[in-house]
């Protein structure tokens, strides 16, 4: 079949194609969410991720959905991990997409549109040659910016791109098509306006409307030299050249438009039938592949932003090994959370972060432990490793580098959170009843390939209590294998790990510790720059695999701000002497 009038089972983020598209149109219908995908990406603060990719704002909800899609597919990982490396290594493909490209594949789309609009023949004629010049346009855009020889691409994605536009651009019939569309225009260049007369009644209101000359230049507005030394033109001109047409008879909207097309047909009927009989074989040109490659070329574009804004301010980046699901690690070197890199960079204008973001090397595995215990001072970055992990974890299977220097990552068919919310109104059940509530909603559904991310749950209660229903909770973790991150207060749960490691289960426990440095004074990071106190321990923001250390510096903190015991009795007894 001539690759002209073909469907292009073709994606740049798919490679096994009908899957991709179902998967997408599942997303798009709602089907196919997550469950809580809404909650997770606000607690991880996913948005950042499209922040960083500072993408066309065409392409904003398809490069969402593509960032939440969860893939599980390692070849399709893997896939796009390729495409992007070659986008990155010639950056003129951006420049060239979004002047040359992506402006003509807009308009295309939006002439694909006014068709709708179009109730005669002739100006569907008329919109079918200038919809298949650009349709040349389009794909002359895509051989210069895809099938340029000094370009050597190394991905599947590209290379069948590119095998796809030769296969275009070398077919017989499209030869045909380049080469017919300029005499087709030139015969339409010689209507470029018309000169119409109006006859008044006695009362001088319109009754009737003739054509009286077609031109091959438009009409422009008379200059005052050229109004005083014109001259008077032939009385011909009053005679009209078409069939006279009753305003007032027929004033309904669009009549004289009407009548003008008609007149138009019948003084030029063999140029239109021309036209029309040379354009009848190329009505069934393809030009879907176009309008889905469109969004697919705008999320590499964004995925070479976010590279080159994190590079930019001298953090690592990486592209991860897939493992098999049935691995269930994850193993990143000098993982940081890239929402807060991007928050620092917008915020506080700060352009290079290699002395202010702390990174850390961060596994979940089978002999380390899947579920990690984290406790440690307050303000010490147990929050902010949890997000690095979830952001970790989502970007990498969207096919997008993450924040480390190297990985191996498991694909996980889910990630849940459990994060603090806002406090509800809820007599019957309290904060307690709430938490328990959305941890009922969540904990059933985990599978061994699952990862739950939990961000001080269950502080609400009372520490004994606490500390019963985390054991709970851990013990279903452990029992159905699930790769878990909690950040906590409770550190008898950490303390009670080698215990509850004994019992048969899927996935160990491991204890970790956010860090400080007692020797030095604590650091806060504010929207003007660190923050330096004489008091307190300074945080390392380090995350160790260790021993819990027995206590949440929380009087460290009261220390730091003034309102500890002694610091408050000081402070009362200059205010009242």
């Amino acid at each position: 079949m001539d690759p002209l009038y073909q469907k292009h089972h073709f994606s740049l983020l798919w490679p096994h194609y009908e899957e991709g598209r179902e998967k997408e149109l599942a997303s798009k219908d709602g089907s196919g969410r997550l469950f809580n995908q809404d909650i997770m990406e606000r607690d991880i603060n996913a948005n950042m991720i499209f922040r960083g990719m500072d993408v066309r704002t065409e392409g904003k909800e398809y490069i969402l959905a593509r960032i939440s899609d969860m893939v599980t597919d390692s070849d399709t990982i893997v896939y796009r991990q390729e495409v992007l490396k070659d986008f990155l290594k010639y950056p003129e493909i951006e420049i060239l997409a979004n002047t040359d490209l992506l402006p003509l594949i807009l308009q295309l789309d939006r002439m694909e549109k006014t068709n709708l609009t179009h109730d005669d023949d002739v100006r569907k004629t008329v919109w079918r040659m200038e919809l298949l010049k650009v349709y040349v346009q389009c794909v002359t855009a895509l051989d210069k910016i895809f099938c340029s020889t000094g370009r050597t691409f190394e991905s599947e994605g590209l290379l069948k791109l590119r095998e796809l536009i030769t296969s275009i651009v070398n077919s017989e019939t499209y030869h045909e098509l380049v080469a017919l569309l300029p005499t087709l225009s030139d015969d339409i260049k010689g209507i470029q306006s018309v000169t119409l007369g109006i006859n008044l009644d006695n009362e001088l209101h319109p009754v009737e409307s003739v054509l009286l000359s077609v031109s091959e230049k438009p009409i422009k507005k008379r200059g005052v030299l050229s109004k005083l030394f014109s001259t008077k033109t032939n009385e011909d001109r009053y005679f009209g050249i078409g069939t006279f047409y009753s305003i007032l008879r027929d004033n309904s909207a669009g009549t004289l438009d009407a009548a003008i097309i008609r007149d138009l047909y019948s003084v030029m009927k063999d140029t239109f039938k021309h036209l029309s009989d040379s354009l009848r074989r190329f009505e069934n040109v393809e030009s879907a592949f176009l309008f889905e490659l469109m969004p697919e070329i705008s999320f590499y574009i964004g995925g070479v932003h976010l590279v080159n804004k994190l590079k930019g301010a001298s953090l690592p980046i990486c592209f991860p090994t897939p493992l098999p699901m049935d691995d269930r690690r994850f193993d990143v070197k000098d993982i940081y959370d890239v929402s807060f890199a991007i928050r620092v960079m917008a915020d506080t204008g700060i352009n290079k972060l290699d002395n202010v973001i702390v990174t850390n090397d961060f596994v979940l595995g089978e002999e380390e432990g899947r579920i990690g215990v984290l406790t440690g001072a307050n303000q010490g970055g147990k929050t902010t490793i949890t997000r690095a992990l979830g952001l970790c974890q989502l970007m990498f299977q969207a096919g997008l580098p993450v924040a480390g220097t190297s990985g191996s990552i498991s694909p996980c068919d889910n990630i849940y959170t459990h994060f603090p919310e806002l406090e509800k109104n809820s007599v019957s059940e309290g904060r307690l009843g709430e938490e328990c509530v959305r941890l009922e909603q969540i904990l059933p559904k985990l599978t061994k390939y699952s990862m739950i991310l939990m961000n001080e749950s269950l502080s609400s209660t009372s520490h004994q209590e606490c500390l019963f229903i985390a054991t709970e909770i851990m013990r279903y973790l452990r029992t159905i294998g699930a790769r878990a991150l909690f950040a906590t207060h409770i550190h008898e749960l950490a303390e009670n790990i080698p215990e509850l490691n004994k019992e048969p289960g899927l996935s160990n426990m491991m204890s970790l510790v956010a860090g400080i440095d007692e020797s030095s004074g604590l650091e806060v990071m504010t929207e003007d720059g660190i923050k330096k106190f004489q008091t307190g321990s300074k945080r390392t923001y380090k995350i160790t695999r260790m021993p819990p250390q027995g206590r949440s510096f929380a009087l460290d903190i009261a220390r730091t701000y003034g309102i500890s015991y002694d610091q408050l009795m000081n402070s009362h007894s200059k205010e009242t002497n």
